[in-house]
């Protein structure tokens, strides 16, 4: 209870804080040992902890207006056809399929391996097809896929499956990380991060509210709108709880 307090005081987001006692739970249960975590005042603390959050979330959702804005301003910002084709992928499937940004692109070569691979990505048509097998609750639910139409959606001039066929066939069939270079190099996060910052203040919007999240938070928020369920939008965005609600932002 005093650890939890003095996390708190220290200014750590109830993000990490859960993580340190979700350390602490492990150690004692790997050991034979009563779990601490199961308390019931140690999980009131924890909902404490959150409910007296300061920091509010202030990433925006890059919505199919702001989508079309990016993908359009690639061939101007981005010198390279190959950065061209396979950023433009990136974020059309980050939107349509309500990506993290973790499961495109590792943060370093060594964690390669736990974010999407080119086998995990097929197409049928205009049918896109990803397996998930590495994502924030696969070890609790296993590996999950998900069949997403790619033909041009309304309203803007964008087809998804014409964007992925596009980067695969630029890509090649070498094994690994999905957004690579020919060499089977991954894109690291650092560097979608980079081209992803210039592509929005071009489009003259705040790298500081729009990040790489905004993908994810636009697709929970158009889902919304469109009017599909609560089960749709969690079962499509790979949630394990009614979390996405904090997604959706609509004025």
């Amino acid at each position: 209870m005093f650890f939890i307090a003095h996390l708190h005081n220290a200014g750590l987001a109830p993000a990490s804080i859960i993580s340190y006692v979700s350390a602490i739970s492990y150690f004692h249960k790997i050991n034979g040992f009563q779990d601490p975590a199961k308390s019931f005042i140690i999980s009131r603390l924890l909902i404490g902890a959150q409910n007296l959050r300061t920091v509010s979330d202030v990433r925006l959702p890059i919505t199919l207006p702001i989508l079309t804005k990016l993908v359009t301003a690639v061939p101007t910002v981005i010198t390279s056809r190959y950065k061209q084709v396979m950023l433009r992928a990136m974020m059309v499937l980050a939107f349509k399929a309500y990506l993290r940004v973790g499961e495109m692109v590792p943060g370093s070569p060594r964690t390669g391996q736990n974010c999407l691979q080119r086998q995990d990505i097929s197409l049928n048509g205009d049918l896109i097809s990803v397996s998930f097998r590495h994502f924030k609750h696969s070890r609790k639910h296993g590996s999950q896929s998900l069949q997403i139409p790619g033909g041009v959606i309304p309203a803007s001039l964008i087809s998804p499956a014409s964007c992925v066929r596009d980067f695969l066939h630029a890509r090649g069939t070498v094994q690994g990380p999905l957004f690579a270079y020919v060499d089977g190099t991954p894109m690291l996060r650092r560097e979608f991060d980079f081209l992803l910052k210039h592509l929005l203040e071009f489009c003259g919007l705040s790298s500081q509210v729009f990040k790489g999240h905004s993908f994810r938070i636009g697709a929970a928020t158009s889902a919304a709108l469109r009017g599909e369920s609560d089960a749709q939008i969690r079962a499509a965005g790979r949630w394990s709880s009614d979390a996405f609600r904090k997604y959706i932002r609509v004025a």
